[in-house]
């Protein structure tokens, strides 16, 4: 694959995937808005009605608000100076497709190399993941926003969304820290080798 030919495809894959959460974010509103337009006879009116939270919950609840806010910053500035959201957007991994990249995953999760053509990909994949974990302290940063929101407001369905997405950040983080030493482990076993020219996308 010439450089300007894979050039292209990376582009075409950033697009799908903008496209992708495009319409992620548009069906989530639209399905957020006809939850909101039968919230009257879907929820109890207690469940919407906001709590009276104590001084000291506030308190604590726009502490860690601002807090989280805080992590959020810190964690976005870390990933644009360390160079890891520059090497993930020019990634090579863009120019194939979800399947090829799932396929790429587990491989590196196994620590196996079904061919040898497969390696340059594969380290730029185990690169990836290790990369990942500067994401653990943004999610960290969201959680703890959406903890504090919820103490400031302490209204029952905010109780519900905080726990649907604790537990789905909580397993994101998990995935994310048990995929990085697996893949450290597979660039240990399989080094770089200077004879392969092909960039990795891990600057």
């Amino acid at each position: 694959m010439d450089g300007d030919s894979e050039r292209r495809k990376i582009k075409r894959g950033r697009r799908r995937v903008r496209l992708l959460l495009v319409g992620t974010v548009l069906t989530f509103a639209l399905a957020s808005l006809l939850v909101g337009l039968m919230a009257d006879g879907a929820f109890p009116s207690s469940w919407l009605e906001r709590g009276d939270p104590p001084d000291w919950v506030e308190v604590t609840g726009l502490v860690l608000a601002v807090l989280g806010l805080g992590l959020e910053i810190v964690a976005l500035v870390r990933m644009v100076r360390s160079g890891s959201y520059r090497a993930d957007r020019e990634s090579r991994l863009w120019a194939v497709s979800f399947r090829r990249r799932r396929e790429l995953v587990r491989a590196v999760r196994r620590g196996v190399v079904d061919s040898p053509d497969d390696l340059p990909w594969l380290r730029t994949t185990a690169e990836q993941l290790i990369r990942q974990r500067r994401l653990v302290p943004l999610f960290g940063g969201l959680v703890t926003m959406n903890l504090g929101q919820l103490l400031l407001s302490l209204a029952p369905i905010w109780f519900v969304l905080f726990g649907v997405t604790g537990v789905g950040f909580a397993l994101a983080c998990w995935q994310i820290l048990r995929d990085a030493p697996r893949a450290e482990a597979f660039l240990r076993e399989h080094p770089g080798d200077p004879a392969v020219s092909v960039p990795t996308g891990s600057r």
